[in-house]
């Protein structure tokens, strides 16, 4: 049987809010290459694959917290526990680190990319002593180069902490050289998905952005850190990330775009966000929302095991806890996805970022709030699975809203800067609310201040959400599914 495509001729877009020509080309676009059904299967599995690999691990980096916070842990000297006042702000900062840059790296990583693509890193005007490095560059330089390197960076920061003694040490291999590695491998991998679907983009999407990752590696790491110790759960997680990802990196799909032929030759991806897009009311709403939604949905996901550990349970329970609230995501992000290309996906950001928020204060709250830990149990279980599903939703419609509210040129440098913005949220947040958590005794009561923290940064992010759906609306002419 021969294989299906789909040809997709994309039209000029009408300038948007007012603008004109700085957006959008006059002149039609060319039609870009049409899609096997295979290749986006394969693009699919890889961005899968990929976001398991980076995105899973931040998302269960609670796992390591808890851990090095511990009695028992091998790592780090002295212990953190045997201190008066824990540094819960700095040992969550070692994941926050990590998956700040996995985020913002995407501002350096993307131009690159687009060079690599098209060849611009020839000069205009070639010269004979020039030579010998544009043939050293078009040998070296390669989106593989960029992602194999950022398996080998990954698994190399995994093994260097190995032999840490202290959180600067952490910081230095686990965060940043970790960091730096994942954003090497997800954004030569990522970037490019959206091109790949039309219709279906957000369920795409979200079927790519699920948190299998997280549900498979929060109960295998704790484990591993009962029965070898921090030292050789690292080794072997450096190990593992090696040999599972030089094949993904090898599968890095190119841009379509860069088979897409003008008068001038090959169609150059925009990777840069010129200021007449930043100054765009929907651009500074995004921006904005981002920011706060990435200070505050990644707080829960850290402190999961450690509240759980100070309602009773023993640091397993908060494990398998982390893992159901990623499957928990995994299956939201699809059904999202779904619902937004239903029924308007800035319309279902909106409800779910709204649901996340309301969770954090009927339930987190009222289960921090209660006398006895068998009454803040059920609330607790209660707001994991609202927060986990609820909070998916941002992750599997975001990349489609932003090719929608933008248009796919666009969507290679808003995105880029977009997650550039949420990078410096993440490292914002969970920071913040280990220092509120931090100065004060590890009970209970001690996680109110994080909770509201919390409620307040994911209801910040909900109105600008709003004021995305508000100004594109004033801009294009309102739809009710949008």
């Amino acid at each position: 049987m021969a294989t299906q495509t789909h040809a997709i001729p994309l039209a000029a877009r009408q300038p948007r809010s007012g603008l004109g020509s700085d957006l959008d080309s006059t002149r039609a676009p060319p039609a870009l290459p049409p899609i096997p059904r295979k290749k986006q299967a394969a693009v699919l599995l890889s961005a899968f694959m990929t976001i398991a690999l980076t995105i899973g691990y931040n998302q269960c980096y609670g796992v390591f917290q808890e851990y090095y916070l511990s009695a028992s842990q091998d790592v780090l000297e002295p212990a953190p526990a045997s201190r008066v006042s824990p540094p819960t702000a700095l040992l969550a900062f070692v994941g926050t680190l990590c998956y700040g840059l996995t985020w913002a790296g995407g501002i350096l990583v993307n131009p690159v990319i687009s060079q690599i693509e098209h060849g611009t890193w020839d000069p205009a005007t070639p010269s004979t002593h020039r030579l010998w490095r544009r043939r050293i560059l078009r040998k070296l330089l390669s989106q593989r180069t960029i992602t194999i390197s950022g398996v080998v960076l990954i698994a190399a920061g995994f093994a260097l902490a190995s032999l840490s003694t202290s959180i600067w040490q952490l910081l230095l291999t686990q965060g940043f050289l970790v960091g730096l590695g994942m954003s090497m491998l997800y954004f030569p991998l990522l970037a490019p998905a959206p091109e790949y679907f039309t219709n279906h983009r957000a369920t795409a999407m979200g079927f790519a952005g699920g948190g299998t990752g997280g549900l498979i590696f929060s109960p295998v790491i704790r484990a591993l850190l009962s029965s070898v110790g921090g030292r050789w759960t690292l080794r072997i997680y450096a190990a593992f990330n090696l040999v599972a990802g030089l094949p993904i990196a090898w599968a890095v799909p190119k841009s379509r775009f860069a088979a897409a032929s003008t008068a001038e030759g090959p169609e150059r991806r925009n990777t840069h966000v010129s200021r007449a897009l930043a100054s765009r009311a929907t651009f500074i709403f995004s921006a904005v929302a981002a920011f706060l939604q990435a200070a505050g949905a990644q707080l829960p996901l850290s402190f999961i095991p450690s509240y759980t550990v100070v309602l009773g349970l023993d640091a397993s329970k908060g494990a398998t806890l982390l893992a159901a609230s990623n499957a928990i995501n995994a299956v939201s992000r699809i059904l999202t996805g779904y619902a937004g290309d239903r029924f308007g996906r800035q319309n279902t950001l909106v409800l779910t970022l709204l649901l996340a928020a309301t969770s954090v204060f009927a339930f987190w709250l009222s289960s921090l709030l209660a006398t006895t830990s068998s009454a803040s149990l059920p609330l607790w279980l209660a707001f994991i699975v609202l927060y986990s599903f609820s909070a998916g939703g941002y992750y599997g419609l975001f990349p489609a809203l932003i090719a929608e509210v933008f248009g796919i040129r666009q969507y290679a440098a808003v995105n880029a800067f977009i997650l550039l913005v949420r990078g410096l949220g993440t490292m914002f947040g969970s920071p913040v609310g280990g220092q509120l958590l931090g100065t004060s005794d590890q009970s209970t009561a001690a996680y109110a201040s994080i909770a509201y923290w919390d409620g307040a940064l994911l209801m910040g992010a909900t109105a600008c959400c709003v004021g995305v759906r508000w100004a594109d609306g004033k801009g294009r002419g309102w739809k009710w599914i949008a």
